[in-house]
């Protein structure tokens, strides 16, 4: 018998099945440096101001199609029109059918890392019946969702790291 097969019939009973598990439950996270506000996008921006980020975030996003808003609590946010496939996902068929208006929403948040940086993080949300009172909607888009908000991230974060250094 090879060495994976003995190994295998080992780990393959009740005994195998809790090693596993306590295996990937104490494995961890990776990114426990993260404040709870970057759990869903994040890039540490360093030598720049809070000022310089956030223009730089409105100026990439603007050019990738969505508009700068300023939120209830004074938060900078972004919002763009959904596409037929997230107004599927977020109203239903009925209600895409029916005509339901849909918008994405980003809020972002800039948080001081250590003394020479800061984290631009984004949560995305989407809004279903946006401007409707008690029938507006909001849900928050789950972390497997975030790889397009990463990457305008990752674009903010490239545009300041050519940018010349603050003094």
């Amino acid at each position: 018998m090879n060495i994976f097969a003995k190994t295998f019939t080992h780990f393959s009973g009740w005994t195998g099945t809790l090693i596993i598990l306590a295996a990937l439950f104490s494995a961890g996270c990776a990114s426990t440096d993260r404040p709870a506000s970057a759990s869903f996008a994040a890039v540490v921006i360093p030598n720049k101001t809070a000022e310089q980020i956030q223009k730089a975030a409105v100026s990439v996003f603007q050019e990738n199609g969505w508009q700068a808003l300023t939120l209830a609590d004074g938060s900078q946010g972004f919002e763009r029109e959904a596409t037929e496939r997230e107004v599927r996902e977020y109203a239903g068929f009925v209600g895409a059918h029916e005509g339901a208006k849909v918008n994405m929403r980003v809020v972002i948040h800039i948080e001081p890392k250590n003394a020479g940086a800061d984290w631009l993080s984004c949560k995305a949300y989407a809004v279903a019946n946006p401007g409707q009172g008690i029938f507006e909607t909001t849900t928050a888009l789950f972390g497997w969702k975030s790889g397009p908000y990463q990457t305008l991230l990752n674009q903010v974060a490239a545009r300041l790291a050519t940018a010349k250094p603050t003094p």
